[in-house]
């Protein structure tokens, strides 16, 4: 566990510390979430300071080839949940579980019909993001010490064959019911962004993207931009890149 000392918005000494690193693959996010502790400081037991999905890192994942049915051991990025929490009291708070609940999935594919791929992962994630709806838990002990503010941090990902956007909710188990923390949006596996453009130039005829598929993810993807007030750098690259083969297209 690493420890990294600032000082903190009460301009008292916070910890910083990443007091869970587990191994998965999979996924971006974004929305970053802070708390005005004016309004909220000494109110909450606890405050969120962060909530993000942007970063990725290696993780070891296990992956079967459908061809043979050998499993065999690969190393993927997966992309890494922060959640850094302030806590507001004189006690130690404990923390024994983390839930991810699916809001909202978009699916995101190259549009071209009837494709799949030999290989797939079937192991190796902290949290198996769920479908729709659905949620998905895992144990953890995380404590907060006493006017300290401290973070963990998680990898998530999926073994669903689908890609695309899942708007997520984050909840901690603290004493006997979770509470919830905050929103994040993430990818299936980080750099879906870069999917698209399609390089019409340049590709054999059989790998063209439908066109009508390219235009209804254009439409769905513009339509949750609109939704939300902030969403994460990469989806609006990916939307402009959908726009853009939808426009060569035609």
């Amino acid at each position: 566990m690493a420890r990294l000392r600032r000082n903190g918005p009460s301009a008292r000494v916070v910890g910083w510390a990443t007091v869970l690193s587990l191994g998965v693959a999979v996924v971006f996010g974004v929305l970053s979430l802070v708390e005005d502790e004016e309004d909220r400081g000494e109110k909450d037991e606890f405050s969120v300071l962060e909530l993000s999905a942007g970063q990725s890192r290696p993780t070891k994942t296990t992956k079967v080839d459908e061809a043979t049915g050998g499993r065999y051991v690969s190393e993927e990025e997966a992309t890494t949940l922060y959640v850094y929490l302030s806590n507001n009291t004189d006690d130690l708070l404990v923390f024994r579980g983390i839930k991810v609940k699916t809001k909202r999935f978009i699916e995101v594919s190259d549009c071209v019909l009837g494709v799949g791929g030999p290989v797939q992962i079937t192991a190796g994630y902290d949290i198996d993001l769920p479908k729709q709806g659905k949620s998905a838990n895992k144990s953890i002990l995380y404590q907060l010490r006493p006017r300290q503010a401290e973070g963990i941090s998680i990898t998530l990902g999926t073994e669903a064959e689908e890609d695309g956007i899942y708007e997520l909710e984050i909840f901690l188990l603290g004493g006997s019911e979770y509470r919830k923390v905050g929103e994040v949006i993430a990818f299936s596996y980080p750099g879906l962004e870069k999917l698209y453009p399609r390089d019409l130039a340049t590709l054999p005829l059989h790998d063209f993207p439908n066109a009508s598929c390219v235009r209804r993810l254009d439409r769905t993807l513009t339509d949750f931009i609109a939704q939300h007030d902030s969403v994460p750098k990469e989806v609006r690259t990916l939307q402009k890149g959908v726009h853009m083969t939808a426009e060569e297209l035609g």
